[in-house]
């Protein structure tokens, strides 16, 4: 839970960074409105259990119940919870703090349904040969990192039976559930009002992820599909001075 010193505090180095620069107006004259997290999930489709190279997607173009970020079903409140388009209404700034993504597989056949990865040698190889690229208007694309560099926690999850003598059903690796510690952003992400801000993640070289990827989770094999990657920042929204 923030608290408006908490908030004050985190912001206080950013307080002369300009929000809108035809008014001059700056963080430190914006109001708190609240602190929330924007999450939103883009799709890579894999040919058979291959990570395509050079595919990119956008995240926080689509609401809820549209599709689109490579997705022919509706995205649910599972995926997304942006409401406003690729971009902030015209009196509210979004500014982000942290940022975490997580990485697991879909069919897309129909549902989005997550699919566990359960090898850590394919987590690490997605994560490692995916970027995320952040353009803010129409100004220079910029590529600020790996999905691996921004996870949202890190670890093991293993499924044990409830036997005398327990033993390992199913373990398969995850970069963190929702929740879980952010990593925090260099620089704040700035959502400014009426301007397109695209966030992108993008492949580089082909992965091939047969035998790698995790084959079966509750019985069922997993032949295809695609790559889901969620981003979620974690930040503050406020509202511009009359």
């Amino acid at each position: 839970m923030h608290s408006q010193k908490s908030i004050y505090e985190e912001l206080k180095p950013f307080a002369g960074m300009v929000i809108d620069q035809g008014r001059g107006v700056t963080v430190s004259d914006l109001a708190f409105a609240s602190a929330e997290d924007r999450y939103s999930t883009a799709f890579i489709g894999l040919s058979t259990l291959t990570l395509p190279a050079r595919q990119a997607k956008k995240l926080f173009q689509k609401n809820i119940g549209e599709t689109g970020q490579g997705s022919d079903i509706a995205l649910t409140r599972g995926e997304t919870n942006n409401t406003n388009g690729d971009r902030q209404p015209s009196n509210q700034v979004y500014i982000a703090t942290q940022l975490g993504f997580q990485i697991y597989a879909v069919t897309q056949s129909t549902s989005l349904a997550a699919i566990p990865i359960l090898n850590p040698t394919a987590m690490y190889a997605i994560g490692l040969n995916t970027v995320w690229n952040l353009t803010v208007g129409d100004g220079i694309k910029r590529t600020l990192g790996t999905v691996l560099e921004y996870p949202s926690g890190s670890g093991i999850d293993v499924a044990m039976d409830g036997g005398s003598s327990p033993s390992i059903i199913h373990g398969f690796s995850n970069n963190g559930w929702v929740g879980a510690a952010k990593r925090k952003l260099p620089i704040p992400i700035v959502f400014p009002p009426n301007v397109q801000v695209d966030i992108e993640v993008e492949t580089g070289t082909a992965q091939v992820l047969v035998n790698n990827l995790g084959v079966t989770w509750g019985g069922l094999s997993y032949s295809g599909g695609s790559i889901a990657y969620k981003a979620t920042f974690r930040g503050f929204r406020m509202t511009l001075p009359a």
